[in-house]
């Protein structure tokens, strides 16, 4: 994939207080071997030492954009989509980091197709200390597959989501611009934008199957969605409740927001509330009753509590080596709010 006539692609990386990690994704953007790259940092709001590390890099296919005020994540992707030179646009977290044939092999994945908006994705290594790396998601969206049932609706009960997210995206930049990031979003940024460009009657989309970045969850550091709280996730369905199917929503409900409750005070008139809106989208089964008595006598802490017991169980027993999480560490990216 080297030599002149490529495409032009603009790699834009929104970022804020992580110099290190910011420079680490510039470089896995700049190393592809995908020749024709160029590499638009967005820096959200004044923050001189992400500037100047990035300036330390020397590198004339990069530019930076720095701020004078805070957007928020969605409204720096948009603007580093706008100042883009390139007819592609690959989307990169600074905390993620691009393997160096990701944008070669995603640009021969849609091979003569000629639709006017072209979405490309593919899996990710999900990496954590002191744990296995991870392939997500775990399948690709199936023929006829509705996407709010894709991501939300999780038949095998492996993972209750699934689905690509932002540093696999890779589109024309055409698609980008007619569907915008939502400015002001406090979560779930990267599901908001997939299912509004997957519902949109001139996009082509394409999978990859093959990890071809790695997402690092870091227990000791938050993520930027790691703040957000079950009320941020039901007020972000009920926004989008034209996107979901009611499988999808019911489903999002319990094992997103309920999921997510720590609340104790007024704990049953919440579930009571969420149930309610379940059951005026179609009813609920079985399985749906049993998560949420689950979720409802285990909330997040009371989880992390018993998972920390069975780490520390067996260490002892098998001498194997545990994690340390107090109940103040970030959740897992299975229980995070992206």
């Amino acid at each position: 994939m080297r030599g002149p006539g490529l495409p032009l692609i603009t790699a834009v990386i929104p970022t804020r207080g992580r110099p290190a990690l910011v420079v680490r994704a510039v470089r896995s953007a700049l190393q592809q071997t995908y020749a024709n790259v160029e590499v638009v940092v967005v820096v959200d709001g004044p923050d001189e030492a992400t500037v100047e590390a990035l300036q330390a890099l020397g590198e004339p296919r990069l530019r930076v954009i720095a701020l004078t005020g805070n957007v928020g994540g969605s409204e720096a992707r948009n603007i580093g989509i706008r100042e883009a030179r390139g007819s592609w646009i690959g989307l990169l977290d600074d905390d993620d980091e691009w393997l160096p044939e990701k944008l070669a092999k995603q640009m021969a994945a849609p091979g003569k197709v000629t639709a006017r908006h072209r979405m490309v994705t593919c899996q990710r290594l999900e990496r954590q200390p002191g744990h296995a790396d991870v392939v997500a998601p775990r399948r690709v969206l199936r023929a006829g597959e509705d996407v709010s049932e894709y991501m939300f609706y999780s038949e095998d009960r492996k993972r209750h989501t699934c689905g690509p997210q932002t540093s696999s995206y890779l589109a024309t930049k055409e698609l980008f611009l007619d569907v915008p990031f939502s400015k002001g979003l406090k979560c779930h940024q990267d599901w908001d934008w997939y299912l509004r460009a997957m519902r949109h009657g001139e996009t082509a989309a394409f999978m990859v199957e093959e990890p071809l970045y790695v997402m690092h969850v870091e227990t000791t550091r938050a993520r930027v969605t790691d703040v957000a709280r079950w009320e941020l996730s039901l007020a972000w369905v009920e926004s989008r409740k034209d996107l979901f199917t009611a499988r999808a929503y019911n489903s999002f409900l319990i094992n997103d927001c309920m999921h997510r409750c720590e609340e104790t005070r007024n704990r049953a008139r919440i579930f009571s509330k969420l149930l309610a809106l379940c059951w005026s989208r179609g009813g609920l089964r079985a399985r749906d009753l049993i998560a949420a008595v689950k979720w409802y006598l285990f909330r997040p802490s009371v989880r992390m509590r018993l998972i920390g017991y069975y780490r520390r169980m067996r260490q002892s027993r098998h001498g194997t080596p545990a994690v340390n999480r107090g109940l103040d560490t970030p959740p897992t990216q299975s229980e995070v709010c992206r």
